[in-house]
């Protein structure tokens, strides 16, 4: 299928020493893995804060066939500081410069995680047919504060707003992406990206001690519910929900990450 092609040598080496490297896009340096493979391109794209060190409970176990990439963004990791608010564009173009500086060919496999499905959404939609599948890991979604006001309709809106600036005070100066996950448009669906395979795993486990009605029974059943009317939307897509895991699945449950991704690889 898809092949990884004109990389330079000591990007090859440093990939099978299992070791970090550095390239330049715009606002600066970030940096990257690749573990070389087969001719399959995989690019996983953590959640926020995360770094590319958010896939270490998988990495070393993915399938011998691929060739995987991973990254930090801008902020995160050993990747240059970030200044300001980003746009959902300029984390588009991010890993647009990443692959392009990398010449890996396209299409790839994109799996991402949380804030990474944004990314990963919209990335799909404005490059049409660099992406043969996603598989997406309870994927960033702007009906989350929809669950938080329809379970709690008198103070719903409090609690939201609450969450929102005390979110913008402890990012101040650091966190460049809070207002990407603010953003609670509608996500981009099926009629932007097309019609390509798309698997969604979604933790829906509930908190022993819930501290907001979206950490509750009905509040988990609601995410699954909201998760799949998305990924549904694709006549290839199929959504998984797993009590058993929290936000990181990959963390809680890496062997179903593992399969579902051997799964969607199965398709292409």
């Amino acid at each position: 299928m898809q092949k990884l092609i004109g990389i330079f040598l000591f990007i090859f080496l440093s990939a099978q020493a299992g070791a970090s490297s550095m390239i330049e896009v715009d606002g600066g340096r970030i940096e990257y893995e690749i573990k070389a493979g087969g001719d399959t391109v995989v690019l996983f794209d953590a959640g926020a804060l995360s770094g590319m060190a958010g896939w270490d409970s998988i990495w070393s176990d993915l399938p011998e066939e691929i060739t995987a990439v991973r990254f930090s963004r801008l902020g995160e990791g050993n990747s240059a500081p970030c200044t300001g608010q980003r746009s959902i564009s300029d984390y588009v173009n991010e890993v647009d410069q990443l692959l392009t500086k990398l010449n890996i060919d396209r299409p790839f496999v994109y799996v991402s995680h949380s804030l990474g499905g944004v990314t990963a959404r919209n990335f799909a939609a404005k490059h049409k047919g660099d992406v043969a599948a996603l598989l997406m890991i309870d994927p960033a979604n702007p009906r989350d504060v929809d669950i938080v006001t329809e379970l709690n309709p008198s103070g719903g809106q409090y609690e939201i707003d609450a969450i929102k600036k005390n979110d913008y005070a402890m990012g101040e100066g650091k966190w460049c992406f809070l207002d990407v996950i603010w953003d609670k448009s509608e996500a981009i669906g099926f009629s932007e990206i097309g019609d390509i395979p798309v698997t969604l795993i979604a933790g829906v486990k509930v908190a022993e001690q819930p501290s907001n009605a979206f950490e509750t029974a009905r509040g988990r059943e609601l995410w699954g519910q909201y998760q799949s009317e998305w990924v549904n939307q694709f006549p290839q897509g199929e959504a998984i929900l797993r009590e058993n895991s929290g936000h990181f699945v990959q963390v809680d449950e890496p062997e179903l990450v593992l399969n579902e991704l051997n799964k969607l690889l199965g398709k292409l």
